[in-house]
Formats: structure tokens, C-alpha cells, sequence
């Protein structure tokens, strides 16, 4: 949360916003969901997909068919860097060197979110290069009938991502709470800006599942009691009627 909110508020009235970020809409396509956020700062790409939890899902970056060397973005039981080794309906190959990083794997429901970042540019000739200028991203995408990635899509498709900066004065959102102390004994307090609004708490284990769902607390100063919980690595989803965000927690 920034200090600066007087800054902020003087920008504001001059009508001056200095972007810090780009990202897409959360969009749907078929059975799944995507949202692509561009970080100026970190040069790191942070990458959301969203899609039926027994089934794999996947993207190709950049592209607007199953075209040779394309990046491509799979989860079937873990999260797979792989890319097109030939064009037309061929199960794409994973690359020796994986430059995605795994933030969160979480499961409500029948769904499956898992959230990964990845530098901008990785080096490597199979691997897309963001570009932080970027407006727009075409995409292929692909829903299998089970969690085997080997097995062939049962529905696929094609979408453009749109990029818009997301502006310094609209940074009261869910991403910019912090959960404090962390690691804790088994009291997290949550800090938020009045401006942003929490409706539900879940906690998950770090197999991702739902061991805890809390929707009643003090929207002012929510916390979450873990005390009752074993030591270990958890994760926790705040959310409400328009987004959601993934924390990673340690009780000890």
C-alpha cells in the first residue's frame, strides 16, 4: 500500500496518471479463463489461467494456430513451459529449461486457478518475449478431456488479449493487501485500504485443498485464525463480487 496518498490525490486532480502496470481483462474463452499482467518494475509477466479442475488446460502465446516453436503455457497435474514442435493437431513438447514460476495452485469447486510469473524475456528462442509496450496478444487455447496431457483437446480456440494500463490511482485493489505477521503462530491480520472491500476468506492447504471458508468478520480489521492448524505452508484467497487474490502463508 502506498504512503503517498496525497500524492496521489493531487495527480488525480491534474489529471495526470503514471502507469505502473499493464494487464488484460480476466476473459473467457471456452471452459477457461486468462488475465496476462505486465510489471514495468519487475520486468516479470504474471500469468492467471482458470479452468476445470479434472482436465488439462493450455495456451499458445502469440500466435493464432499450433505453429512450430510457438510458447506454450500447459497445466494438467503441474505446470508444464512447452512449445509447438510442428504445426497442425500435435501435443506440443516441454522444454528442457522452465522459466515459469508457480505462485499459487488452488482448487474451488470444479475449478482450478494457477498463477505463474515469467521474465519478460527469458533467453531462451522457445520461450515468448513480453514487451511492456505491448497492446494486444493473440492467442491459442486448448481444454483436454482429462488431466493427461498427452491426450488430445477436446475443445480449442483462438482469442486477442487487450492490454490496458492499470493507473497509479487505482491501486486499491485485492492484490495490494498484506497479511500480517507471516510466518505467525496462527494469527493473520489482514491491511487493507477502507476503499477495498473482502467478502469471502479461504484457506487451503498446500496440496490445494479447501480447509477453510470464512465469510463472516470485521470488514474493517479482518483476520483469520489458524491456530487449530498444523504447522506448514498454506494459502489463503481473498476475494469478493469482482476479484480475487492468492496469498502465500506459513503457520509455525
Amino acid at each position: 500500500m502506498k504512503k503517498a496518498s496525497l500524492l496521489i490525490a493531487l495527480l488525480g486532480m491534474m489529471h495526470i496518471s503514471f502507469a505502473q502496470q499493464r494487464e488484460t481483462a480476466l476473459t473467457t474463452i471456452g471452459s477457461m479463463k486468462v488475465k496476462i499482467n505486465l510489471n514495468q518494475a519487475t520486468s516479470l509477466a504474471t500469468i492467471t489461467l482458470m479452468g476445470p479442475s479434472t482436465k488439462w488446460f493450455s495456451i499458445g502465446l502469440s500466435t493464432s494456430s499450433m505453429a512450430t516453436n510457438k510458447d506454450v503455457i500447459t497445466f494438467g497435474t503441474t505446470l508444464l513451459d512447452q512449445y509447438f514442435t510442428s504445426n497442425g493437431h500435435v501435443a506440443p513438447t516441454t522444454d528442457a529449461t522452465n522459466n515459469l514460476t508457480l505462485v499459487s495452485n488452488t482448487v474451488s469447486g470444479t475449478t482450478r486457478t494457477v498463477v505463474m510469473t515469467r521474465p519478460f524475456s527469458t533467453g531462451d528462442a522457445k520461450d515468448y518475449t513480453f514487451t511492456y509496450a505491448m497492446t494486444s496478444l493473440g492467442i491459442v487455447w486448448g481444454v483436454g478431456p482429462s488431466t493427461t496431457v498427452t491426450a488430445e483437446h477436446s475443445t480449442f480456440g483462438t482469442k486477442t488479449l487487450t492490454f490496458a494500463d492499470v493507473l497509479a490511482n487505482e491501486t486499491f485493489q485485492l492484490k495490494d493487501i498484506s497479511v500480517t505477521p507471516n510466518p505467525s503462530s496462527g494469527i493473520f491480520n489482514i491491511s487493507k485500504n477502507d476503499m477495498v472491500d473482502i467478502k469471502t476468506i479461504r484457506v487451503y492447504d498446500a496440496n490445494a485443498k479447501l480447509i477453510r471458508e470464512i465469510s463472516s468478520f470485521d470488514t474493517n480489521n479482518p483476520s483469520v485464525d489458524l491456530t487449530d492448524l498444523t504447522n506448514g505452508l498454506y494459502f489463503m484467497e481473498i476475494s469478493n463480487d469482482s476479484d480475487s487474490t492468492v496469498k502465500k502463508i506459513v503457520r509455525n
